[in-house]
């Protein structure tokens, strides 16, 4: 699967741009998008991330997602309701 629009391609990556087409074409995957807020461990850490000054990683799953990440894992659905 090519660009449709290679010419939008900034030519800084090209190179990169086309060396990753090629391994892409010999791989039997599927690329798609889910918005951050369907993904809610990724939704909260980014949420999070603008709270904090520096660089901070976690050895462990931070107490601030774990109830999303245990339901991500086990499969659950997550519900999204607006008022």
């Amino acid at each position: 699967m090519a660009s449709k629009h290679p010419e939008k391609v900034p030519w800084e990556l090209k190179n990169s741009w086309s060396n990753s087409m090629v391994l892409f074409r010999e791989m039997n995957c599927m690329v798609s998008h889910i918005f951050r807020e369907g993904n809610q461990v990724a939704d909260e850490l980014a949420n999070h991330a603008v709270t904090i000054p520096s660089l901070t990683i976690w050895p462990d799953v931070p107490l601030f997602i774990r109830d999303s990440f245990l339901r991500n894992k086990s499969g659950l659905p997550v519900f999204i309701i607006c008022n």
